[in-house]
């Protein structure tokens, strides 16, 4: 191959590509997701696209993209990915399987939790798992009895009992199904706000990169206005020194004119009239 031609990019993103590609969008996904549509969120998107072709070219083993292929590539894989998901709700309603689901694109939950927005509909809760999974259900972690995971559970909760009334005690399922729901309650509380600080946390990074990236464009910038300028005196430095050179010369040439006219010599000779 001689050294003149130019490698064109391939027409489809590889894998590899696509790995990257998420890789990255995760990376500053708070601002290219974000769902402000005006004119400076619209110029923050356009240059973090800019900045993201920059770092995806950068990379070993991938072809030459601009901002916009890279855009178009990450909305098909929204696309695809928002087929698939609606596919899914559908089908494990339906409780059969699909043959899409098994060929399913490359990180499909990986592309769900960057829009945890639009495709929040197409998940399913954890409350409405109902599905029966033999494996889990045969396996107990401590040999406790019944008897004594009921009286452990009615130590944990106590029911007012009124004087003069008599009321049935609860049994020990419904000790259990009320513990039970209160865990899950207070689980998913602190698992959605461990999620809700590490969003926060992704934020405040993106916004940091977006502020460095800004930073830096400015330093460039100001670099760059520094190098016209000494350019700039440098030309007038030089036109000034040929504008005297030329006067020196210019005066050089009318003195050597005046001493050829008149000589030293004459100045010393007498007057003719003189005594």
């Amino acid at each position: 191959m001689q050294n003149n031609e130019i490698i064109k990019p391939a027409k489809y993103f590889s894998e590899l590509e696509k790995s990257i590609l998420l890789a990255l969008v995760e990376k500053y996904k708070y601002v290219l997701e974000c769902k402000k549509s005006d004119a400076r969120t619209i110029a923050l998107k356009q240059r973090t696209w800019q900045a993201l072709a920059h770092e995806y070219n950068s990379q070993p083993s991938v072809s030459l993209r601009d901002f916009k292929q890279l855009k178009k590539c990450w909305e098909n894989i929204k696309a695809r990915t928002k087929k698939i998901m609606a596919h899914e709700r559908r089908e494990k309603v339906k409780r059969s399987i699909s043959p899409l689901l098994s060929t399913q694109g490359i990180g499909k939950e990986k592309i769900a939790s960057m829009l945890p927005e639009q495709i929040y509909f197409l998940q399913s809760p954890p409350e409405e798992e109902s599905e029966y999974h033999p494996d889990t259900a045969n396996q107990e972690p401590f040999p406790v009895s019944s008897r004594e995971l009921c009286e452990e559970e009615k130590e944990l909760i106590h029911f007012p009992v009124c004087e003069g009334t008599s009321q049935p005690e609860p049994s020990c399922s419904a000790v259990r199904m009320t513990t039970h729901k209160n865990f899950r309650s207070r689980a998913s509380q602190e698992s959605a706000l461990k999620k809700m600080h590490e969003e926060e946390h992704h934020q405040q990074m993106s916004v940091l990169q977006l502020q460095l990236i800004q930073m830096n464009e400015v330093h460039v910038a100001k670099i760059q206005q520094i190098e016209r300028e000494c350019e700039m005196a440098e030309e007038e430095h030089r036109i000034k020194m040929e504008v005297l050179n030329k006067k020196k010369m210019y005066w050089e040439r009318k003195l050597q004119t005046f001493t050829k006219e008149w000589p030293v010599s004459s100045f010393n000779r007498p007057f003719p009239n003189s005594p």
